[in-house]
């Protein structure tokens, strides 16, 4: 038990250690160009950045442009119209009264007959104006081009949408499968003498499965989130912002299960070589009464997985970006792309992490043997506790960051870079 313990410490540690160097991957400064990733993630982020919480102020009691680089920041995150209308009366009310002042202090070095020093001060101070005006018109642009690019966004179909969060999804399951397979290998292994096949092929045992249990799924997730979150935050107002996401995100997952849970019950089959093939695998699983209620009872446990996971990878993820956004001593883009898929990592991470003891449970729920008396969501959660202890319920946890982390990175980056494919091609 100690040597186990000290395994177990010794994993945390490196566990917090990876998740620490993120975060502060993330905090670092924008690592590539706009990419307007704004779009958002799917399964493990969401559609929208998150809502600006600070009031729009272009200029300071001077006449000066407040921190230009985070303006750009605002504004390129910014899906309200009316709040880039905001930006744009104020740049239009603060371009005037540059013009005006230049104007007055070119009146001035004609008709003054100041000294020399004076006017070169007066110069300078022409110049500065100049120099904030030019700051005034690029940000102008900006508001105009972001205006064009949520006017080609609207003319997207919902169901595009879902096309790219099930494209994601794909991409990200043909990467990260592997993973998964070592994953619960490990948690149906009952022996520490049983070998774990590591051959490619084996690896990729499941795959179909996999993808039908990520795929839709994750569309169902997405637009049940964004939905509910949207339906919520008027009602409730952005000082509920957390509340909001969590109960979005599970909302979401709950619908997402009823879909997940089947498909994940040929895939830990299959995986786990108690089924040779897909349909031998479906089979075994809808073949007998008892065996579909064991499916039943897996899907039971997996909504205490999947639902908390849900919950609490949207609101990381959520509440990172809002905090990094809307500091303004965050001098910081949160909407670039690789920003995005390095937070969307450290919250999936996180969730993974704390969902672990529940993905146990409904693995062994999924793979034990219906000939005799199945176990429940209870009474496995006990018997998994009596083999091992408490260090039992954390058996492949290691496996189950490394996948979830780098999948929500990838289904990010896929289905933004599929909408961003939508603008920039025309497609609607």
């Amino acid at each position: 038990d100690d040597i186990n313990g000290q395994r177990f410490l010794t994993h945390a540690q490196t566990f917090v250690a990876t998740i620490t160097i993120a975060l502060a991957l993330s905090f670092s400064g924008p690592l590539v160009p706009d990419a307007n990733a704004g779009f958002g993630p799917s399964s493990g982020a969401t559609t929208s950045p998150p809502p600006n919480l600070i009031a729009p102020k272009i200029q300071d009691t001077n006449n000066d442009i407040v921190n230009q680089k985070k303006l750009r920041q605002l504004i390129g995150s910014s899906l309200d119209e009316k709040r880039l209308q905001q930006f744009s009366e104020q740049l239009d009310n603060l371009t005037e009264s540059l013009k005006r002042l230049i104007s007055e202090d070119e009146e001035e070095e004609t008709a003054s007959t100041v000294d020399g020093s004076k006017t070169v001060d007066k110069t300078e101070t022409k110049e500065q104006k100049k120099a904030e005006l030019e700051k005034a018109r690029i940000l102008q642009q900006q508001i105009t081009d972001r205006e064009q690019l949520l006017g080609t966004l609207e003319k997207q179909p919902y169901w595009f949408n879902y096309l790219a969060a099930f494209i994601g999804s794909v991409a990200s399951t043909l990467v990260m499968h592997p993973v998964d397979t070592i994953k619960t290998r490990l948690q149906v292994k009952r022996d520490d003498d049983d070998e774990i096949d590591f051959s490619i092929v084996s690896l990729y045992e499941g795959l179909s499965s996999n993808i039908l249990k990520e795929g839709p799924p994750s569309a169902l997730y997405l637009g049940v989130y964004e939905s509910v979150k949207y339906s919520l935050l008027p009602i409730f107002g952005l000082q509920y912002s957390l509340l909001i996401y969590l109960t979005a995100g599970a909302a979401g997952e709950m619908i997402g299960s009823i879909v997940r849970a089947p498909a994940e019950a040929v895939k830990s089959t299959i995986q786990s070589g108690m089924a040779p093939s897909f349909m031998e695998a479906t089979s075994q699983i809808f073949g007998t009464e008892e065996s579909r209620k064991n499916v039943i009872r897996a899907w039971s446990s997996s909504i205490w997985r999947d639902v908390p996971f849900g919950a609490i990878q949207l609101a990381i993820f959520e509440l990172t970006k809002t905090y990094i956004l809307n500091d303004p001593d965050i001098d910081f883009d949160s909407s670039t792309l690789l920003t995005e898929a390095i937070i969307g990592a450290f919250a999936g991470g996180w969730g993974a992490f704390l969902t672990t003891p529940f993905d146990i449970i409904t693995t062994r729920i999924i793979t034990q043997s219906v000939d005799e008396d199945p176990l429940g969501v209870l009474e496995m959660g006990q018997k998994v506790y009596e083999e091992g202890g408490p260090l039992a319920f954390f058996v492949g946890w290691q496996a189950r960051v490394g996948y979830w982390a780098p999948a929500i990175s990838i289904f990010l980056s896929c289905y933004c870079s599929v909408r961003q494919a939508g603008v920039q091609n025309g497609w609607f």
